[in-house]
């Protein structure tokens, strides 16, 4: 893989990483990472807090749904601009990029606590009509990726949103919370009794992964 079409920095158009990386070694190494992040929430620890199996103090006061966020890098220049392309200029190279970083983390990061067979890979989703306007769902795309690299099912339909949202740029922490209440519905048949791996393309507050993760565990 990667003779025919050799990958290709998404940055600055050098050679990529063999056989699908889309980033050469130099700019990777420059892309911004989470300073001290939570081993539960992914977000910056706060240093004078002990950080915990079970999470920093922000998260464990929220009661997280899920037990663990992998965020391979910092939402800042120019990881920014690569997310933008890839959601409104169908830049799909970029989630290889994302999906191949997060799997590398995750494993680098779970030592001798294997992935479950069983689980799922979950990508949020978007509402039809979105969907519709912008003809892919990069959380999809980099579902994808992800799911080929553990060897786990893809499970798409397992979490479906009913509810279009107003966009989250620019609210609180609660106005998001607000904004994605009732968003989410998952198909009990599909992730009853599985472990799931949930895909988000930006994690900021977490109030979408909170939001859809506590939908799946509402489905068992």
């Amino acid at each position: 893989a990667g003779w025919v079409l050799p990958p290709r920095c998404v940055l600055c158009r050098r050679p990529g990483q063999r056989p699908a990386y889309d980033l050469c070694v130099e700019c990777e190494a420059e892309l911004p990472v989470v300073p001290d992040p939570c081993r539960r929430c992914g977000l910056p620890s706060n240093v004078a807090v002990a950080d915990t199996a079970d999470g920093c103090a922000r998260c464990r006061a929220l009661n997280l749904p899920y037990s663990r966020c992998v965020a391979p890098w910092a939402y800042e220049f120019p990881v920014t601009q690569l997310v933008q392309a890839l959601k409104y200029e169908g830049a799909l190279a970029n989630a290889r990029v994302f999906g191949t970083r997060m799997v590398a983390l995750a494993l680098r990061e779970q030592g001798d606590d294997p992935w479950p067979d069983a689980a799922l890979v979950v990508p949020i989703p978007l509402h039809p009509s979105r969907l519709v306007e912008r003809g892919f769902n990069q959380s999809h795309e980099i579902a994808r990726v992800v799911s080929r690299a553990l060897d786990l099912r893809l499970a798409g339909p397992g979490l479906r949103r009913i509810r279009g949202t107003a966009p989250q740029v620019g609210l609180s922490r609660q106005q998001r919370a607000g904004n994605l209440r009732g968003a989410f519905v998952a198909d009990p048949t599909l992730v009853a009794g599985r472990h799931v791996v949930l895909i988000d393309d930006v994690v900021t507050t977490g109030s979408t992964a909170i939001a859809a993760a506590s939908t799946l565990r509402d489905a068992g």
